[in-house]
């Protein structure tokens, strides 16, 4: 009888701790997404006449301020006027904008501290062409500042950035996979505890 006994709690164990083994190995195989927000240009691939570029923004959070700049080729297309952006039903007012050479810098300020979250456009920036042709866009220092000061990491056009200081002048570009490398995720610190877990089981047999 006592030996059936402890061959039950063996194999209770084996089960419990293949339970949690299986549970840790589902968690680590799930990656942690590090950056949430994107944002991207929507421009036509060729420009003939006056056409327009919108700024999107996708699954932003808490949005207060930024900046971008939208560089193009001014040989071929002007700068017009540049419009509000709007996210959710909410207008992304444009506090400045400024075009040298071959580059726009935009900065966008929400008024009070509620800010905004979701998806829509940061601005929507008009254009006359020059000579027709391919429409050659590229976005760069790319800037968002959440309603507790705080640089909400995203990916500008497919490059995931991450700006330490708020200032126009200092920017630090990390890749996706480093940032997760460094910072680990509550998956891989929840395995860790499982598997501690199953080890102080044993222990105490």
């Amino acid at each position: 009888m006592m030996c059936f006994r402890n061959i039950t709690l063996m194999m209770s164990k084996i089960i419990s701790t293949f339970i949690l083994l299986s549970m840790a190995s589902i968690i680590l195989a799930t990656p942690v997404a590090a950056y949430q927000t994107g944002v991207s240009v929507n421009a036509p691939e060729s420009v003939d006449g006056d056409f327009s570029v919108v700024i999107e923004i996708e699954n932003v959070v808490d949005l207060d301020s930024g900046q971008f700049d939208l560089y193009f080729d001014s040989a071929a297309v002007n700068v017009t006027g540049v419009d509000d952006g709007n996210i959710g039903g909410t207008a992304i007012p444009i506090d400045n904008w400024a075009v040298d050479r071959d580059r726009i810098r935009v900065l966008f300020n929400l008024p009070g501290i509620d800010g905004v979250s979701g998806s829509g456009s940061l601005a929507t920036i008009h254009f006359e062409t020059v000579v027709s042709g391919d429409c050659v866009m590229e976005i760069s220092d790319g800037l968002l500042v959440d309603t507790m000061a705080e640089v909400i990491p995203a990916s500008w056009d497919g490059v995931e950035s991450v700006v330490h200081k708020t200032t126009t002048e200092t920017k630090t570009s990390v890749p996706a996979d480093a940032t997760e490398s460094k910072t680990p995720g509550f998956g891989s610190i929840f395995a860790i505890g499982v598997l501690a877990a199953a080890y102080l089981v044993f222990r105490r047999e």
